[in-house]
């Protein structure tokens, strides 16, 4: 079976910008898949060299920008670049990641405006591993996830 790529704040690690996680660890799929070291954990933006907490930041003109108006856009795609070589390494052929994330969002991310309005938007790592033919499935699609992870 093939390893998947998993945002780190669904696996109870603190990464948050807030200093807090999105844990979905009591799941009984992704508790077998991390029974079975079949979990690749990764945080695109601290990976790319964001603290935890951090200044909110949502994509804005396709640059990352947080609420003080710097743009972090350089850290969200050195985030993706190595979140893309684990893919590489590892034959990652899936992901599960974080709704709504400026990074890990897939088919909806908030607008820029820090109103909590949703545009139809992939985030930055998302949309480097479609490039790359990587499957990805939200914390929303855990059913999904599994179905598709038995085929590989």
């Amino acid at each position: 079976m093939k390893k998947i790529l998993i945002s780190s704040c669904l696996l109870g690690e603190n990464v948050k910008y807030n200093g807090g996680n999105n844990s979905i660890a009591e799941n009984e799929f992704l508790q077998f898949l991390k029974k079975h070291n079949f979990l690749i954990p990764v945080c695109p933006e601290v990976d790319g060299g964001l603290s935890v907490p951090r200044s909110p930041v949502e994509i804005i003109n396709n640059k990352a920008i947080n609420t003080e108006g710097i743009d972090k856009t350089t850290e969200f795609i050195n985030g993706a670049n190595r979140a893309l070589e684990q893919a590489i390494q590892y034959d990652v052929k899936m992901a599960i990641m974080k709704s709504k994330s400026p990074s890990c969002g897939k088919g909806l991310i908030y607008d820029g405006s820090f109103t909590k309005t949703l545009i139809k938007q992939n985030g930055i790592s998302v949309k480097l591993l479609k490039k790359y033919n990587i499957k990805i499935f939200t914390e929303n699609e855990l059913e999904k996830a599994f179905n598709f992870w038995k085929t590989l």
